[in-house]
C-alpha cells in the first residue's frame, strides 16, 4: 500500500514483507523501516501514524486529483476525467505500463504512485492532472 502525509511532502510505501519505506514527494528513498511499529525509534508522531497505516495494509491521499481519477488493472494505470459526483467518463486520457502486477496507485496533484506486487514503488508525473 501507498499513503502520503497530510501536505504531501512525504510518501510511505508498504511492501508484503512488513518492510515500510519512506519516500520524498520527488522519489527520493528517505528511510527504511522493519521490524514492529513499536521498535522503530526517532520518528515524529505524524510519520510514524503514516508508516503504521501503510503497514498495516492501509492507504491514503485518494486516487483522485481535481477533475481526474487514477485506477489500475494488472500492470496498467489509468487517468480519466469525472464527472462533478467523481465518477470516471468515457475513455481513458493517458496510460502507463507497470514493469509489475500493480498493487496499490495514488496521486496528489501531479504525481501518480503505483506500488507494484514486486516491491517496486514508481514516481509517475501526469502533467495532465494540474489543477488549472
Amino acid at each position: 500500500s501507498v499513503a502520503w502525509n497530510h501536505d504531501g511532502s512525504l510518501l510511505a510505501s508498504g511492501s508484503s514483507d512488513g518492510t515500510v519505506r519512506l519516500w520524498t514527494r520527488d522519489g527520493q528513498e528517505k528511510g527504511t523501516l522493519k521490524g514492529t511499529i513499536a521498535s522503530w525509534q526517532g520518528l515524529d508522531a505524524e510519520t510514524k501514524e503514516l508508516a503504521a497505516k501503510v503497514k498495516e495494509g492501509g492507504s491514503s491521499g485518494g486516487n483522485r486529483t481535481g477533475q481526474y481519477i487514477v485506477t489500475a488493472d494488472s500492470d496498467m494505470v489509468y487517468v480519466f476525467q469525472t464527472n462533478a459526483d467523481g465518477e470516471k467518463q468515457g475513455e481513458p486520457l493517458a496510460c502507463f505500463r507497470s514493469p509489475a502486477s500493480v498493487e496499490s496507485v495514488t496521486c496528489r496533484e501531479t504525481k501518480v504512485v503505483v506500488g507494484c506486487a514486486d516491491g517496486q514503488v514508481l514516481f509517475l508525473e501526469a502533467p495532465l492532472l494540474a489543477v488549472g
